[in-house]
């Protein structure tokens, strides 16, 4: 246990060393981390008055981050001498062998855009939960990294032969992480129904209301809400899709029971914040909220670059199905799967990401339809640090560090890998008989390196597992310019 404590120091120490160089640049799914972790007919008698205009929660003011690219720094660097293919072959050769399994592999040099090392790079196989590296560069690209998602609360009161029926609606937008309560939150600005319910409650009350209908708005994602190509036991690992949840409809952790109705359930909780505040709820029911209602209350999630952080970290599934249906509406589109897959499509391959034979039916990589060459996943990370792309970098700058956090946490801890702890940074992908690691790391001649390394099919899943992690350790300790 001493020994395992000193190596994680020293990976945190080389972990923050990284993390300190990137912000020089200013840039069933098993891999998953677990926890114990404006609308046509205003109301004749609005619930809001012109006195009290509509509360909106707010957020923890900050100086928008710059959107620079890491190519300069690159510069600085003196440009090091790009790696020898050779070199590189040989290294990945030392990892050794994967029995019986199909591989797809590819290393890239990040300053040239040169792939150095190439394996069938080109052979589109099942990727896991890589996927979300498409998903999240996608959703960076169309809404820029300080987009924030609202949940709102509008008054949808109607009079009807002089009687006036006083009704809210709850309308979500597609915030993958609001909560219930203020203490789960494990972000600072992270929204909660409680926020949204005290400001909503002030608001009511002001304008002399104290007795409302209940209505829940979650239309921005049409359905199917369970992705077909998704086998029926995967309902521990992921909830179905909604623009209107709460914990992300997770009853315990990551893993576990769900909620069957995500959005029916953050509606229940919501009343019971509201009656706990002294607003009789007289009923609860889905609703269209009307289209140009005035809003009560409303909340922004947490900016779109802390998500995508947040997501990759977790190798989180629900809100990568959540990010990606906010693709298709960023493109225009109703927040749809196929629409959300053809959005994603649509933007990777404008940015030449997207390679020949890439597939996807889902944002998370929970799929085993979905097919991605490692040439598909060592671009769309290059995509992070060229100049070009700068809302693209927190999709670079957010993935875990090898033996430290997230879904790296307890890898690399073999012992022909543990060279690569605190260095490698990457995005793991696991399904039965699927593995995948494609991330960066600097080597010893200071050059940054992406790779990919996608195994289907090995004989022995503990095996193909140790071998990504020996393998992009290797990379990691390359001398190879010489």
């Amino acid at each position: 246990m001493a020994a395992r404590r000193v190596k994680v120091v020293a990976a945190a120490a080389g972990a923050a060393v990284v993390v300190a160089a990137l912000a020089g640049f200013g840039v069933v799914h098993l891999d998953t981390v677990s926890s114990s972790r404006a609308r046509s007919a205003a109301p004749s008698t609005p619930v809001r008055t012109a006195a009290s205009p509509a509360a909106s929660i707010p957020v923890p003011s900050s100086t928008p981050e710059p959107e620079t690219s890491l190519a300069p720094v690159l510069d600085a660097m003196g440009q090091p001498a790009t790696s020898r293919p050779t070199e590189i072959a040989g290294k990945v050769a030392s990892a050794g062998q994967v029995k019986g399994a199909r591989i797809s592999a590819a290393v890239m040099s990040a300053r040239t855009g040169k792939l150095l090392y190439d394996h069938g790079a080109n052979t589109a196989l099942i990727p896991a939960s890589v996927t979300k590296l498409l998903t999240t560069s996608a959703a960076l690209k169309l809404l820029g990294p300080q987009h924030r998602f609202r949940t709102s609360v509008v008054d949808a009161s109607t009079t009807s032969h002089g009687k006036t029926v006083n009704r809210i609606d709850l309308v979500g937008g597609g915030d993958p992480y609001l909560t219930v309560t203020r203490e789960k939150a494990t972000a600072p600005g992270q929204a909660s129904l409680e926020a949204l319910a005290a400001a909503t409650a002030k608001q009511l009350k002001s304008a002399k209301t104290t007795r409302v209908r209940l209505g829940y708005d979650a239309s921005l994602f049409p359905g199917p809400a369970w992705n077909p190509t998704w086998p029926s036991n995967y309902t521990t690992v992921v909830t179905r899709t909604s623009a209107l949840w709460a914990n992300e409809g997770r009853l315990y952790g990551s893993e576990g029971p769900r909620q069957s109705d995500p959005a029916k359930s953050a509606a229940d909780e919501f009343a019971a914040l509201l009656r706990k505040r002294g607003i009789r709820i007289t009923s609860v029911a889905p609703a269209k909220a009307p289209a140009k209602a005035e809003e009560v209350a409303g909340i922004d999630s947490l900016p779109l670059s802390t998500i995508v952080e947040k997501l990759l970290m977790a190798s989180d599934n629900d809100a990568a199905e959540v990010i990606a249906r906010q693709v298709a509406i960023a493109d225009g589109k109703p927040g749809t799967i196929s629409d959300a897959m053809n959005a994603i499509k649509k933007v990777l391959s404008m940015l030449g990401a997207w390679a020949p034979g890439t597939k996807i039916y889902d944002g998370s990589g929970l799929s085993r339809s979905g097919r991605i060459p490692a040439e598909t996943l060592v671009k769309v990370l290059r995509l992070g640090i060229a100049g070009d792309q700068p809302a693209i970098a927190p999709v670079f700058t957010g993935l875990p560090v090898a033996g430290v956090e997230g879904s790296l946490h307890y890898r690399f801890d073999e012992s022909r890998a543990e060279v690569g702890l605190g260095l490698v940074r990457a995005k793991t992908g696991t399904l039965s008989g699927v593995h995948s690691l494609a991330g960066y790391s600097y080597t010893r001649d200071g050059e940054l390196l992406i790779f990919a390394f996608v195994v289907n099919g090995a004989k022995n899943d503990y095996s193909a597992v140790v071998w990504l992690d020996r393998v992009t350790a290797a990379v990691a300790s390359c001398g190879c310019t010489h």
